[in-house]
């Protein structure tokens, strides 16, 4: 990968990431269950944050999305911060798993998954106007098949 990528360049691969990090939310309890409470709703928070000062969501969502996709994320930030709210113990994976949260913010983050899907994931090496990056694509769309 580029060394010194451009803003679009990178706004192309936090796209990515978050579509990335959708998945693994709408997975719920089994991604908890393979990884640390923290690390399942850190993995969302290192690119979806509202109290970033740097770049709060959704005014730091990359151009690279759509109106209609900032909204469903925008959407999904809200209940993953309510749940991150009520969870006292958020390091607790039978906790986090047995409080219910999973089942309310796995079907959101898979509509916004999936509505980021209609037009795919972007390259990461090189900028495009219009995402063309089919392995990722292959991927997060089998991910969801599991789901």
């Amino acid at each position: 990968m580029s060394e010194n990528p451009t803003k679009r360049l990178v706004e192309q691969r936090v796209r990515n990431r978050i579509m990335d990090s959708m998945s693994w939310l709408a997975e719920g309890a089994e991604a908890v269950r393979r990884m640390s409470p923290q690390e399942f709703f850190e993995m969302f928070y290192d690119w979806v944050d509202d109290e970033n000062p740097a770049s709060p969501w959704p005014k730091g969502a990359p151009e690279t999305m759509t109106p209609a996709e900032v909204d469903a994320v925008t959407i999904v930030l809200k209940v993953v911060n309510a749940a991150v709210a009520e969870i006292d113990d958020s390091d607790d994976d039978i906790l986090v798993i047995a409080s219910s949260w999973l089942e309310r913010i796995s079907p959101v983050a898979r509509t916004a998954l999936e509505l980021m899907l209609i037009r795919g994931c972007f390259a990461e090496e090189f900028e495009e106007s219009e995402p063309s990056n089919k392995t990722l694509e292959a991927a997060l769309r089998d991910n969801l098949a599991k789901v």
